[in-house]
């Protein structure tokens, strides 16, 4: 419960309503109350100040990396890492999507995969944690 989250690309900030925790809230647009309109290559938190960094079908645009880069920035050592996105990113046909590029990406930021759940056949679901060295 004393975890604290950093929802990049929240939308209506969702998450932040739904949950006890501290949830900071960014999205390009600020279309609620709790949500900080910002770049979310430069969201306004300290280093290595939250526990969870969360993209819930928000890696859009072409800078879509300095978003990953700033989430590994703000996640404490051994942080969690939840990336929610559509399959058909991946290119390759339903059932054919190649993850193996964007996770080596994600590696070579420092993280370190502990789940993936491709179960569904619209969205695949990535836990990482960030690596404490």
């Amino acid at each position: 419960q004393s975890a604290v989250v950093a929802d990049f690309g929240c939308g209506d900030a969702r998450l932040a309503a739904s949950v006890k925790q501290t949830v900071h809230s960014f999205d390009l647009v600020a279309s609620a109350p709790r949500v900080v309109a910002c770049n979310m290559a430069d969201v306004p938190l300290p280093s290595s100040s939250v526990d969870v960094a969360v993209f819930s079908l928000a890696l859009m645009g072409t800078d879509y990396g300095s978003f990953l880069v700033e989430a590994h920035r703000v996640l404490k050592p051994g942080g969690t890492l939840w990336i929610a996105e559509v399959r058909s990113r991946f290119g390759g046909t339903e059932g054919r999507e190649d993850f193996r590029p964007f996770l080596r990406c994600l590696t070579q930021l420092g993280f370190k995969q502990s789940q993936q759940d491709a179960a569904n056949r619209m969205f695949v679901i990535w836990v990482l944690k960030k690596n404490k060295g």
